[in-house]
């Protein structure tokens, strides 16, 4: 499904630069997630693993709530880029 969802986020020329961001996010937290419960159980501190991860998903819900934010200010920066570069040609 995220896969699919990149085609309406990213605009042509910036698709497989938005997948692999996609994909390298999504594997890094395959690979972090279970060592990091290991890591937790190993230290005793069995009783910290949901802790540990509900810290994770937090900070992970926090990031989608700043998406709208980083797309307003990118399209404010977008227009001022397209007003300087049209006025640079008259």
């Amino acid at each position: 499904m995220v896969y699919s969802a990149t085609s309406t986020v990213y605009a042509p020329a910036q698709r497989a630069t938005g997948l692999g961001w996609v994909t390298g996010i999504g594997r890094t937290g395959a690979v972090v997630g279970p060592w990091l419960g290991g890591a937790v159980v190993e230290g005793g501190n069995a009783g910290l693993g949901f802790t540990t991860f509900a810290a994770a998903a937090v900070l992970g819900a926090a990031a989608i709530c700043l998406v709208p934010l980083a797309r307003r200010t990118r399209r404010g920066a977008t227009a001022q880029q397209t007003s300087a570069l049209a006025g640079a040609t008259d």
